[in-house]
């Protein structure tokens, strides 16, 4: 017994260490990514962040540093991408915002809003995580004041409406975060193109027939694979097509993804 602790608490130390180790590490690149972007050295600290974001250290920190560089080498589809990752985690944060703006007039690009201002800014104001997590913690509360019932029957009239209302205010919240996470069910399919004069093809298909350059940073929507060919759909006009899967990258990345 006396052996088994031990090894217990051996394995727990190192698995401690390690981590450390590992976090140690990761702010020691941080630090230098940070170093040769003020430098000047923009494409080695682009390289960097991009290193630690496919390490799986992604952080609306690490997207929004990466946008920068790449906005600063010129690669605006490549910025404005890092900026929408980032905005996907940290949407209320100012200064992304106002760099992703910067990054959209630079390259020309003015995607309007699936709505109207107001009410794309209203859904946006919170990632889809926060609308998640308080539409389940909404949930969660119903559910308890419901057990609850019989055992607070017997409470005070002022005590039964606090708790009538608090099920009320939950459940407009969970039917508000509901509603937004539907409004928001495609946003999995959006994506960014992330090369100036990249194409839309009649076909899956390298010396496919052109049929339009949508321009880098422009917001698509992305449908089927086919041959390393995503199908997009260029939201406000009529250009669909086919796009290299080098040109066009999803927003919102899949836990292996790495660009």
């Amino acid at each position: 017994m006396y052996r088994l602790i031990l090894k217990t608490l051996f394995v727990t130390c190192m698995v401690l260490w390690c981590a450390g180790s590992v976090r140690a590490e990761e702010s020691s690149k941080f630090t230098e990514a940070n170093t040769a972007f003020e430098s000047g050295d923009y494409a080695r600290a682009a390289t960097i962040y991009q290193d630690l974001i496919d390490q799986g250290g992604a952080s609306a920190s690490l997207f929004y540093n990466l946008g920068n560089s790449r906005f600063r080498l010129g690669e605006n589809g490549k910025a404005i991408l890092s900026y929408e990752r980032a905005k996907l985690l940290s949407p209320r944060d100012p200064d992304l915002r106002a760099n992703l703006a910067l990054a959209r007039k630079t390259a020309t690009v003015f995607d309007k809003g699936r709505y109207n201002p107001w009410a794309d800014a209203a859904l946006a104001f919170l990632s889809r995580n926060e609308w998640s997590w308080m539409a389940a913690a909404a949930a969660l509360w119903i559910g308890l004041m419901a057990l609850s019932g019989n055992v607070l029957r017997g409470s005070n009239l002022l005590f039964r409406k606090l708790r009538w209302g608090s099920v009320i205010f939950a459940g407009l919240i969970l039917l508000l975060g509901g509603l937004v996470l539907f409004l928001r069910r495609d946003e999995a399919q959006q994506g960014i193109v992330i090369v100036k004069d990249a194409a839309v093809r009649l076909s899956p298909f390298e010396k496919a027939e052109s049929i339009g350059t949508p321009g880098a940073g422009r917001r698509v929507e992305i449908g089927a694979e086919n041959a390393g060919f995503f199908f997009v759909q260029v939201p406000g006009t009529d250009l669909q097509g086919w796009m290299h899967r080098k040109e066009v990258e999803r927003i919102e990345q899949a836990p292996s993804d790495g660009s």
